[in-house]
């Protein structure tokens, strides 16, 4: 019970325990109690503290991959991805496993579902962030059709302006679409279509980032095509 993986799962346990507190009428006591909050928050900084080290617990050799249990048949992309994060949040501290590119690499050659926005999402922002030269992409040709679904899957995941507040999806799965779209971005593209009218002075650059494979995006962008005028109306604008 001593183990740095056990201290981890207790601190799990508290968090997953905690009720988020709920103002009610009548004067009822809130779920958890000012001290019982500075408790919590002092585990979470010594869980800060020490989140690589614990992660170690985590990490199955056999899979290079992130697990609840390790020894799973198969590989927990979830866990993976958001291991991944983690890692790259504190990257000096990750010591004792291997390069997080090579859980990456992993990442991308499991049996994850590119059509899940979720799923999709996590997989490109762990690309993005670990590996912003798309070189565990490049050498993974198996790998770039899939991404290139994720990629479109995220785009048609984008928020529509005549939804207003009613959008399909939550506020959670909003944020991270945004971050993956954010991170595919290509900082030196065009902001006004005018920079691509034929006889422009200098080429038009591509909408997403130039260091993804080009058979990693979808047809329309690895070409440098604009997104189309889609559901959301007013030509071919953001929505």
């Amino acid at each position: 019970s001593r183990t740095p993986r056990a201290k981890y799962m207790r601190v799990l346990t508290a968090l997953l325990a905690a009720q988020r507190p709920q103002c009610r009428h009548g004067g009822a006591r809130l779920a958890l109690s000012f001290g019982e909050s500075r408790a919590l928050d002092g585990q979470l900084s010594k869980l800060c503290a020490a989140g690589a080290d614990h992660m170690s617990g985590f990490f199955d050799q056999r899979t290079d991959s992130f697990a609840i249990t390790p020894g799973a048949p198969r590989l927990s992309v979830t866990t993976s991805a958001f291991a991944l994060l983690a890692l790259d949040a504190d990257p000096w501290a990750w010591t004792d496993g291997p390069a997080p590119v090579t859980v990456l690499s992993a990442l991308l050659a499991a049996e994850w579902r590119a059509n899940d926005p979720f799923q999709a999402a996590l997989v490109v922002v762990s690309e993005r962030l670990l590996d912003p030269a798309a070189a565990a992409l490049a050498s993974s040709p198996a790998s770039q059709a899939k991404f290139a679904l994720a990629v479109e899957t995220i785009l048609a995941a984008r928020p529509r302006r005549r939804a207003g507040r009613n959008q399909r999806e939550s506020a959670y799965m909003r944020y991270w679409t945004a971050r993956a779209s954010t991170l595919l971005l290509n900082p030196d593209a065009a902001v006004n279509v005018e920079e691509c009218r034929p006889g422009a002075e200098a080429p038009c650059q591509p909408s997403l980032h130039p260091s993804i494979p080009a058979a990693a995006l979808p047809a329309a962008k690895a070409a440098g095509g604009g997104e189309g005028g889609g559901e959301g109306g007013g030509g071919g604008g953001p929505e």
